[in-house]
């Protein structure tokens, strides 16, 4: 079985969809985790969210998880927050009530509501934003958790506080798709750096699909190893 794992796609249906389509993902054979942040930023937050639940509802190899931007959308419906207003929500909302005005946007909410703040496998543990420790895994906040607190300890100390197993997150955008030995950083930019990218990472081959947005391509490449270069 294949594993595949996307994040911060940021409204970007039409690019996923290519990414799927190039990495000739099978969701009846293939395991996909998606780790938050479908909506906002990008124009098609509504058919990336229908995409999504209804890829997790059908196939038991496919898993979503929460992000930061999906907090903010229940923060505002539940007039908690009006932050969500401030980076594309009024955007997104508009394009989700097109999308799910015959199935009806109360489904939509009630499976974001449904999302978890994280997936452990066998092999790697993701969080949108990561998290500090096994015991932290479900405080809310880690959807917020900045870089700077997450790479706080080396890569060895790290893994040990999660059975060897590899965190995968995104929320921070990079340019390439980086592994330090103990965290892997997938989120490329997409909507959000000037040049950013979306990317579909195949874990165990190490590879990075790409989605150029100015070229309208899909590109191939390996996840930056930092680990194996310090060695």
């Amino acid at each position: 079985m294949r594993k595949f794992v996307i994040s911060d796609i940021h409204g970007n249906y039409d690019g996923m969809m290519k990414l799927f389509q190039f990495a000739k993902f099978d969701p009846l054979k293939d395991q996909l985790v998606v780790m938050g942040d479908m909506i906002n930023r990008g124009p098609q937050s509504g058919e990336v969210l229908r995409e999504i639940k209804q890829l997790h509802e059908t196939y038991e190899n496919v898993y979503a998880t929460i992000g930061n931007h999906e907090e903010m959308m229940l923060w505002y419906l539940d007039q908690k927050s009006d932050m969500w207003a401030h980076f594309g929500g009024k955007e997104s909302a508009a394009d989700i009530n097109d999308v799910f005005k015959e199935e009806g946007v109360t489904q939509a909410v009630e499976w974001v509501k449904s999302l978890p703040l994280y997936m452990e496998d066998n092999q790697f543990i993701y969080a949108h934003a990561g998290m500090l420790s096994l015991e932290d895994r479900n405080k809310r906040s880690n959807l917020w958790l900045k870089k700077k607190e997450l790479y706080t300890l080396n890569p060895q100390l790290f893994l040990a506080r999660f059975n060897g197993k590899i965190l995968i997150h995104g929320h921070t955008p990079t340019c390439f798709a980086i592994c330090d030995g103990a965290r892997l950083n997938i989120d490329l930019g997409a909507s959000v750096m000037k040049n950013g990218r979306l990317g579909l990472i195949e874990l165990e081959q190490k590879v990075v699909y790409s989605y150029h947005f100015g070229e309208d391509r899909v590109a191939m490449e390996n996840i930056k190893d930092l680990a194996h270069q310090m060695n």
